[in-house]
């Protein structure tokens, strides 16, 4: 089962793959983030303007496939804080997000939009399972493998391999909860349930059974250039 800190890599690894080199440059920083602020998993550089991007790297939640009535497929993908922020971090942060300290209370291990511009995933971890010792398996189930063989790229790839570097782009802003976007939150002391601006612990990625491009919000990671070109020019001078 892949792990935080090893996917961060493995974006990075990929985007410097996928991405002209003398374009862009992603790294993997060295910091020590004060308490309460948000360190950087992966940081993109457009070297031409030397204008950054920070992103956030974020895995499928275990188990998380789903088959709608409909016939979509769902992953949901676990996006959250590892630290929930206690009282007085939501006095100190709340003016500074420009948030209510109620709202920031009630959202305390959920992310707005501005912590990062992009997230970033891999299907994988919706496969896996636990065995009866406890331990992490790759365990798709006759459906799961169905889906991802329909969606395979490299029909000489292994379902597993392709699983680990299916990863998917999504701008922050297209995932919080808002109007705009039509996701809803579910907390249910949010004062503000269809426009809180808050990012969902679990936002899903949506597909059309057999088309490996999902239905909204996300895009392959190969076809991310675009995205980045236009967070970049939108930074102005």
């Amino acid at each position: 089962m892949i792990r935080g800190k090893a996917f961060e890599f493995s974006v990075m690894l990929m985007l410097n793959s996928v991405l002209p080199n003398e374009i862009w440059q992603a790294e993997k920083p060295v910091l020590n983030p004060q308490l309460g602020s948000h360190d950087k998993d992966v940081v993109l550089r457009h070297l031409p303007t030397g204008k950054s991007l920070s992103i956030e790297c974020k895995l499928a939640g275990k188990e998380t496939f789903r088959v709608k009535a409909s016939g979509i497929c769902e992953i949901r993908v676990k996006c959250m804080r590892s630290r929930t922020l206690g009282a007085e971090m939501v006095r100190e942060l709340a003016p500074k997000k420009g948030v209510s300290e109620t709202d920031l209370s009630v959202h305390n291990d959920q992310y707005l939009a501005d912590d990062f511009d992009v997230v970033i995933t891999s299907l994988a971890n919706a496969f896996y399972r636990t065995n009866e010792e406890g331990a992490f398996i790759w365990q798709p189930s006759n459906r799961e493998e169905a889906f991802l063989t329909s969606i395979l790229t490299d029909t000489k790839q292994p379902l597993k391999d392709f699983a680990f570097f299916r990863m998917y782009v999504a701008e922050s802003s297209s995932l919080v909860v808002s109007r705009a976007n039509g996701v809803q939150c579910s907390r249910r002391k949010c004062a503000n349930p269809k426009n809180c601006g808050f990012i969902p612990n679990y936002p899903t990625i949506k597909f059309q059974h057999g088309n490996g491009r999902p239905l909204q919000r996300w895009i392959p990671i190969e076809e991310s250039e675009d995205l980045f070109l236009r967070l970049i020019k939108s930074r102005g001078k």
